[in-house]
């Protein structure tokens, strides 16, 4: 099973995605560290907040406009 990440953004108050991002290089260990948990633990919809705003840029290269949007890392399994 392979596990992919996503970094997904919502414009505010809508329930579909306005993009998504592949960011699955970035590895499920630094995203662990990012969240705080495990990275095998990783499996589910994380809200990313102003907390984790400079360290997915730095990971990640996308700027979090977090005015505008919402952004989630997302993970999918094939």
């Amino acid at each position: 099973m392979t596990v992919y990440f996503l970094v997904v953004r919502y414009l505010k108050d809508d329930d579909y995605p306005d993009s998504s991002t592949d960011v699955t290089s970035v590895g499920a260990q630094a995203f662990g560290e990012l969240l705080g948990m495990p990275p095998e633990q990783l499996a589910d919809v994380y809200p990313l907040t102003q907390e984790h705003a400079e360290r997915v840029r730095q990971l990640t290269g996308i700027e979090l406009d977090l005015g505008k949007y919402d952004y989630f890392l997302e993970t999918e399994a094939d």
